[in-house]
């Protein structure tokens, strides 16, 4: 849909809803951000379904005190109460807030500078954009971002962007090598990337149980810094979502196309591509347990690998096209799962996930056959640990046996965008992750170590690890025993981040942060190692996966 017709037919529905103002959107998904309010999410009786992500800023208020944490003022200054000073420290650059609409704009930033400590080259982003949202009445919300970049990065990121032609995250690539006076005056190196972003979603309630959102973004399933199922650490895709609340189920039913960009269909139809749709339905049961099942499916397409459109695609029965695919062989490639959060004791919680892309019992026996394909997960957070206010953990281990979210048609492969669309590792790993993050005030510390075993593809040798790579061609065979994990290129990832940063708006979570990263890889073939040390502004509406 065109830009300007879009906003044509928003602005069309806004004006004819009456009501007062709800935020029916959902509110950006940050890691970081998310603790700050999260606790209160994960307490004895609460009835709030946190394993899909962004939350609903309604639903959000409805069980926590959100609005007062995320928009807590500590600037009592004479300036912080000028014009300037609130829209320096406190409120949207522009605003219209009445009891029948709301409206917002922000600027969207990321100016950072820093270090390569092992090769000495400076490196710079430099991201501009503008971010929209409002609502009309009770039930028509929305947002919408643009953001444009221009960016250079570390030698093993450098590697990795060339080969995929995309940025972690952050889509297709127009390779830059210029030079000019600021690039000169700041040494840095002219090898670079632009790239630009664009996302929104609208959002309509008719009635409090049920939400229909039309956006172009990404969403992540689980409680963990990780999902098994569906992460954020991909790129955007367009979607549908249906999410309904009922005592105490929610059920969230979304339709999305995908695409391939390693190559074209045809120059008029661009890259290929894929249907897919994902369904997650949650209940809480008693008042510390809540459980969820999902299924993920991407849909075969025709013989040259374009994606045909069938009304059957939004069959809302969770788990029937897993069924479907294990008796008839539809071809399609399903993925499903079970995701659990305990609640021992308020504002803390044990998490897994179990993703079930192939598992065949009458190959057991033998032991490592291909077709035993599992993702897993096992975490415990909490959140005012030891008593300490705003003071956040996880521990967390993650895992995926070889070959997981592969399919014979690499066409429908469980990815997007020459990502995975789970774990960036993809498979054929285990992983352990731990967080510690503290706030006082209107600063943030953070900091966050991963360690990963990973057992990688070889020049034309399949072992398991890349998605994009047909299981058909897998290294002992299509039908074979005798796969185990970590098979292949054994490489070892150490990754590290410490960093600090004050908040100066906490409308916009604009903010300016110092932080150092540490990365190591070891192979057979030696060893990479990486420290980086950067400084910047920045608004906090995403995360950044580089990881990996």
């Amino acid at each position: 849909m065109r830009l300007g017709l879009f906003f044509v037919v928003l602005i069309s529905i806004l004006l004819a809803v009456p009501g007062f103002a709800q935020e029916q959107y959902n509110h950006p998904f940050n890691h970081t951000q998310y603790t700050e309010f999260e606790g209160h999410l994960h307490e004895k009786g609460s009835d709030f379904h946190s394993g899909l992500r962004p939350f609903i800023v309604k639903r959000i208020n409805e069980s926590a005190p959100f609005d007062s944490i995320r928009f807590i003022n500590y600037h009592k200054s004479k300036f912080s109460r000028t014009l300037v000073g609130k829209k320096l420290f406190r409120v949207s650059l522009l605003r219209v807030d009445s009891a029948k609409y709301q409206f917002y704009v922000d600027p969207v930033l990321n100016l950072e500078i820093g270090l390569d400590a092992v090769t000495r080259e400076r490196l710079t982003v430099n991201t501009k954009g503008i971010t929209f949202r409002g609502s009309i009445g009770k039930h028509v919300s929305f947002r919408t971002s643009f953001w444009e970049n221009q960016a250079t990065y570390l030698p093993y990121l450098n590697d990795w962007i060339d080969k995929n032609q995309v940025v972690p995250g952050e889509g297709r690539i127009k390779p830059f090598s210029f030079d000019n006076a600021l690039y000169r005056f700041l040494g840095v190196k002219v090898k670079g990337y632009d790239f630009s972003i664009a996302s929104g979603v609208l959002a309509y309630a008719p009635i409090k149980a049920l939400n229909f959102q039309l956006g172009h973004g990404k969403l992540f399933i689980g409680e963990g810094y990780r999902s098994m199922f569906l992460s954020d650490a991909g790129f955007n895709y367009p979607y549908f979502k249906v999410s309904t609340k009922l005592l105490n189920f929610q059920y969230d039913f979304i339709f999305t196309q995908l695409q391939d960009v390693r190559l074209f269909s045809t120059f008029e139809s661009g890259f290929k591509k894929k249907w897919a749709s994902f369904h997650y339905l949650s209940v809480n049961i008693g008042k510390r347990v809540q459980v969820g099942l999902f299924e993920g499916v991407i849909f075969k397409g025709d013989s040259v690998g374009n994606g045909n459109f069938n009304w059957n695609y939004f069959n809302p029965v969770t788990l029937s096209r897993s069924v479907q695919y294990a008796y008839d062989g539809s071809g399609n490639n399903a993925v499903a799962g079970i995701n659990i959060k305990v609640i021992p004791f308020n504002r803390a919680a044990f998490y897994g996930q179990l993703a079930i892309d192939e598992l065949n019992f009458t190959k057991l026996s033998s032991g490592g056959h291909i077709d035993q394909r599992l993702g897993w997960q096992l975490g415990f957070k909490i959140y005012d640990a030891f008593g300490l206010t705003n003071l956040f953990g996880r521990l967390e281990y993650n895992g995926a046996r070889p070959y997981t979210y592969a399919h014979e048609n690499s066409l429908q492969s469980y990815t997007h965008y020459n990502q995975p669309l789970a774990h960036p590792l993809g498979a054929n790993f285990h992983e352990f992750v731990g967080e510690l993050g503290y706030r006082w005030r209107d600063l943030r510390f953070s900091y966050r170590i991963s360690y990963a075993s990973v057992g990688r593809d070889s020049t034309g040798i399949n072992y398991g690890n890349d998605a994009f790579n047909s299981d058909s061609d897998a290294f002992l065979g299509a039908d074979s025993y005798g796969n185990k994990l970590g098979q292949g290129v054994k490489t070892n990832l150490t990754y590290q981040n410490l960093e600090i940063a004050y908040v100066v708006n906490r409308a916009s979570d604009l903010n300016i942060m110092l932080g150092l990263r540490h990365r190591v890889a070891k192979d057979n073939l030696g060893k990479e190692e990486n420290t980086y040390i950067y400084f910047g502004m920045r608004t906090m509406l995403r995360n950044l996966y580089h990881d990996f």
